[in-house]
């Protein structure tokens, strides 16, 4: 069930090259977990054309295990996400949230995506201990 082994959730407004490079490297520490890892991406917008461009997405980087969603662009209330969070990233394990990442627009970068990975990759490893 996820909620008990670390996971990712990252809600965002759009898919940039930052976001991209997050869900490659989310994809990479799931998929070599061992289902000891989850992650999912919330997509919050009201374009016609988001679930198409998700399905892009999962197809040219070749997505197993990350989950891929769509919402409303004030996502889902239980989370509140801040109206100004362009990305905002909550790393949970046992259901309660570790850390949160929160970006206004443009400054999630790929730089950025490095270090939200690099906190998955040591809440991983604790929860390995």
């Amino acid at each position: 069930m996820l909620g008990n082994v670390p996971v990712a959730a990252v809600f965002a407004r759009e898919i940039t090259p930052g976001l991209t490079s997050l869900v490659k490297k989310l994809e990479q520490e799931t998929a070599g977990s061992d289902n000891k890892v989850g992650a999912f991406v919330v997509l919050m917008t009201d374009d016609e054309k988001a679930e198409g461009k998700l399905k892009e997405l999962a197809e040219k980087e070749n997505l197993k295990k990350v989950v891929l969603l769509l919402d409303n662009p004030a996502g889902p209330k239980e989370y509140h996400i801040a109206k100004e969070a362009d990305v905002t990233v909550l790393l949970y394990e046992k259901k309660e949230v570790k850390q949160n990442f929160a970006y206004e627009k443009g400054k999630f970068t790929v730089a950025e995506a490095d270090k939200v990975s690099a906190a998955m990759k040591e809440l991983a490893a604790k929860a390995e201990k």
